[in-house]
This record gives C-alpha cells, sequence and structure tokens, in this order.
C-alpha cells in the first residue's frame, strides 16, 4: 500500500492540508498516516544543518526519525533536510503548501530524482490586500487617529487634534512597485482602481510585459524619486538584500511612504530608522523584518511613524485552504502517475 506521510505542524495550513489529503485519498489505496510534530523550534532558526532550509518549524531529527516508508512527504512548514530525505529511500515526492519551499532542501531532493511540488501564489491575494490596507492606513493615519480617540476620549474630536491628522487622497498618487511577480500585479491592479499612477522596477520583465499590464517601467533611482508610496515585492537574492538603504530613501520625496511585505532583509533597518526619525520620508509600513521576531530594543518599534505587524502577509483562510487545496492536486496527480504540474525543481520531471 502507497504510503502518503503528511506533517502536522500546528499550523492552520497543516491543518487544512490533512484534511484535504484524507477526503483525496478515500477509495485510492493509498494511505494517509499522520506524524504530529512535538519538539519545536523558533522560525527562521537556521539550525536545520541542511543548506537552504531555513524558515521552519520544528526538529528535523524528529522528522527524520519518523518518514521511513513514506512515498510521499506533504508538509507546510516542517524542515525536510537533507537527513530527512535520507531517512525515507522510497521517498517519490515532497509536497510544501509554501510559495516558496524554503523548508525543504531542494538541491537534496534533486539530486536523489525527487520533484518537489509547491504552491505559489498561494497568498498572492492575501498579500496584495494587506499592501491595500497599508497605503490606505498610512494615507488617512487610521491608526494614529485610533491611538488620539483611546488616549484622548472627547479631546480627539477637538478641530486642532484632528488637524493633525489630515491624510492624502490615492487619486492621483504615485505608486512604485518594486517586483512584479504574483503579488506585485495585484497591487498594480487594485492601486489602478483608485486612480493611482503605478510605475514599476522589476529587471526579469520586458517592457512590453510591464505596459501590458497598466505600468511604466522605470528604474529603480526613477521610481525612488516619483514615487508617493514605495511597496517592495521582491524575493531577497544575494544582490538585493540591503537593496533601500541611505542612498535610495535620499532619493524618496520627503512626502513619501515605504512598505515592505517580501522579505525584511530588502530593506536596511537601522537606515530606515534614521529616515523616518529624521523626516527624511514620512511613515512606513512593514509585515516582515530582518529578525522576526524583532529584538525588544529594536528602535523601529518605538517610532510613531511606522506601523509594524508579525508577518500576516498570507493569514487568511482562504490562503491557507488555497495551499492546501494545490498540493492536494500534486498528489492526486502523481498517484495517478502524471507527472507534477507545479514543482520547485523541473529537473527530475522531466
Amino acid at each position: 500500500m502507497r504510503k502518503v506521510l503528511v506533517v502536522d505542524d500546528g499550523t492552520l495550513t497543516a491543518a487544512s492540508l490533512r484534511r484535504h489529503l484524507r477526503s483525496r485519498l478515500a477509495g485510492t489505496g493509498a494511505r494517509l498516516s499522520v506524524v504530529t510534530l512535538t519538539r519545536r523550534t523558533p522560525r527562521a532558526t537556521g539550525t536545520a544543518r541542511s543548506p537552504g532550509v531555513t524558515d521552519f518549524v520544528g526538529d528535523p531529527v524528529e522528522l527524520a526519525a519518523r518518514v521511513r516508508g513514506a512515498e510521499i512527504l506533504a508538509v507546510h512548514k516542517a524542515p525536510v533536510t537533507a537527513e530527512v530525505i535520507a531517512a525515507a529511500p522510497g521517498l517519490r515526492l515532497i509536497a510544501c503548501a509554501r510559495g516558496g519551499p524554503v523548508n525543504v532542501d531542494v538541491a537534496a531532493a534533486t539530486r536523489r530524482g525527487i520533484p518537489v511540488a509547491n504552491a505559489p501564489a498561494r497568498a498572492a491575494e492575501a498579500t496584495a490586500d494587506l499592501t491595500l490596507a497599508f497605503i490606505l492606513a498610512l494615507a488617512r493615519n487610521v491608526v494614529p487617529a485610533t491611538i488620539r480617540v483611546k488616549t484622548l476620549g472627547p479631546r480627539a474630536w477637538e478641530y486642532g487634534t484632528r488637524s493633525t491628522l489630515e491624510g492624502v487622497d490615492l487619486r492621483g498618487k504615485t505608486l512604485g512597485i518594486v517586483g512584479f511577480g504574483n503579488v506585485g500585479r495585484r497591487v498594480a491592479a487594485r492601486a489602478a482602481a483608485f486612480g493611482m499612477r503605478v510605475i514599476l522596477c522589476d529587471p526579469h520583465l520586458r517592457p512590453r510585459e510591464v505596459t501590458g499590464a497598466g505600468a511604466a517601467p522605470v528604474g529603480l533611482t526613477e521610481l525612488l524619486r516619483q514615487s508617493d508610496f514605495v511597496t517592495l515585492h521582491a524575493r531577497t537574492t544575494p544582490e538585493n538584500a540591503g537593496m533601500i538603504a541611505a542612498r535610495q530613501l535620499r532619493l524618496m520625496p520627503r512626502s513619501a511612504y515605504l512598505i515592505n511585505t517580501a522579505r525584511g532583509t530588502l530593506v536596511n533597518e537601522r537606515d530606515l530608522y534614521q529616515a523616518l526619525k529624521g523626516g527624511r520620508i514620512r511613515g512606513a509600513a512593514l509585515d516582515v523584518m530582518a529578525l522576526e521576531p524583532p529584538r525588544r530594543d529594536n528602535p523601529l518599534l518605538r517610532l510613531h511613524n511606522v506601523l509594524i505587524t508579525p508577518h500576516i502577509g498570507g493569514k487568511t483562510r482562504e490562503s491557507s485552504e488555497r495551499a492546501a487545496q494545490m498540493i492536494a492536486d500534486e498528489v492526486d496527480r502523481f498517484l495517478a502517475g502524471a507527472r507534477p504540474m507545479i514543482v520547485a525543481n523541473p529537473e527530475p520531471v522531466r
């Protein structure tokens, strides 16, 4: 009997994945086994002792001891290291319910000829929504206004207080998008609906691909100079880590805002703090940080002109369900003898 092993790491997506797989496998002859990880490690520890495995939940040693006999391994954030892969000699498919399988040693899987199915764009709608929520909150001072009401009571309605909360319209403002992938494209469509002018920078796209989406392609320097709002939607690479630092922040108008719902390491946080504190830019909104959770003494936490959320960009019910359904589809396809359609390493399926 073919064995499908799903790892319960305590996340909502893992629970959705378990439910979808149980439903899909009924009557197929395949057996679903569930492993619940009992020893947890902080996310993004980087201690998995396997190249490319970061941002994970669970102990790889514990998982390695429990994967023997699995033909298909389905995970959300559990660490699938080279040691875990080696402990399952019959493993033929790894299915990871994340946009980027950063908790899987994809290189080790490729060496074994094991495809790694993943769920790109699973959280694109949710992250684009959060980006627009940030833009609106910054433009209309939603958080400071709420704080004034709760701390000042009736005095928050006084003219002098309300005058300090004056915001800006979105119509006619310029939104600069850095990275025009699944999230960036959705942000552009939402911004256009608000009457914003959209410009973008993505060196991987041809100009006609950009203009076809209703946006104007520009270089990063020009984007920073022109934009009222700059929003980041690129994955970190060795080339773009810290791409927004003091020099780039000096290019932005003093009235501009920076938004990051992509990767914390795209921004030099020390330089951002200085820019916000000194009024070099008006404000920022961050769903991601270089270190998560940030240290308590991170000075950004003390500033009134920065919004910070705890990496909730993809945290919606729909995103969890979408990821689980995408992975269940790939498992279905694999069990039927077909090649996986969406994989992080196409080499094993060629």
